[in-house]
């Protein structure tokens, strides 16, 4: 019997030895924790900014076009004769050193790419320090909504429960503004029971890979992670049932990234931007561009979750 149908074999001499190899030139340091353990991946979507690979169906890795590093992203000097070919469904074998396509005859190859971390760049804050007050805080969100080429619902509700007494309360049908008023006052009062319910509304809220309540979730347990010392009585048990409760009520790709926040692995954009709103005597410019070129409002949702802790120690 033959056994000459097309298979896909991590081998990488002889007939198996792959027509083209591109070599990766960073990956976060969780996207090489989640290929250490895959076996088997195949293709979920393919973007004008990328290519989302999903491994073992437990976590999503972006095959990136762009330059910005992240925790699940691999960045790659973009060839569009060999890549522009990578389809839906697409199928493949995590190697040891890469991603091993049948069609096209592709290895991505990861030996020599540089591992990336947020937490190699920004560790938590240790007290004291001093901080943005609420209203460099909310500077910083009327700059950014400004530079915006539309309003964003999250960074509105943000600014209100920020400022609550400079800006007009929400409307009663406005549930969204509501339960993001409500995660502000029980981050200050390390009320648990509220905050998860605000988490559970806001989860899955949204359209999209990474629905915006999603993102607004992700910014605030990245901003419980970089404050531990003014959150330390709500910070663990809030960021673990945070992430449990994007897992069962949102996409896999806000749950892997969600949990990469709670661990302080995030977007290097999201962490430029944290750093700018915490320290308001650095150049906000570039933050706010990053933030604005990430998805199509997910970094500016974000940006409103960090806010909302940040501000959160002041009363």
């Amino acid at each position: 019997m033959s056994t000459d149908e097309p298979h896909i074999d991590c081998l990488t001499t002889g007939r198996n030895t792959p027509g083209i190899t591109v070599s990766a030139t960073s990956i976060g340091r969780p996207a090489v924790d989640v290929l250490a353990q895959g076996k088997e991946f195949i293709i979920r979507g393919v973007t004008s900014r990328g290519i989302f690979v999903s491994v073992d169906e437990k976590a999503i890795i972006f095959l990136s076009r762009e330059r910005f590093k992240g925790p699940l992203i691999v960045n790659l000097p973009w060839d569009p004769i060999v890549l522009d070919q990578i389809a839906i469904k697409a199928e493949g074998k995590v190697c040891p050193h890469g991603f091993r396509f049948l069609y096209p005859d592709l290895f991505i190859d990861l030996s020599s790419a540089e591992t990336w971390s947020a937490v190699n760049l920004w560790s938590p804050i240790p007290p004291p320090g001093s901080t943005a007050n609420r209203s460099q805080i909310s500077g910083f969100l009327n700059l950014l909504q400004s530079r915006a080429s539309a309003p964003n619902e999250m960074i509105a509700a943000a600014r209100q429960a920020i400022n609550p007494a400079t800006l007009p309360q929400p409307d009663d049908g406005d549930e969204t503004s509501k339960y993001i008023h409500q995660v502000y006052r029980a981050v200050q009062a390390n009320d648990l029971t509220a905050l998860q319910s605000a988490a559970h509304y806001l989860a899955g809220r949204g359209r999209g890979l990474t629905p915006s309540g999603d993102d607004f979730l992700l910014g605030l347990v990245y901003g419980l992670f970089m404050l531990p010392y003014r959150f330390q009585v709500i910070r663990e048990p809030a960021s673990a049932m945070i992430v449990a409760t994007v897992k069962k009520r949102s996409t896999l790709i806000s749950a892997n990234l969600v949990e990469c926040a709670a661990a302080g692995e995030v977007d290097e954009r999201l962490g430029t931007a944290f750093q700018a709103m915490l320290h308001p005597e650095l150049p906000p410019d570039a933050a706010i561009r990053g933030i604005l070129g990430w998805g199509s409002s997910s970094g500016m949702d974000a940006t409103a979750g960090m806010s909302v802790i940040i501000a959160g120690e002041k009363n």
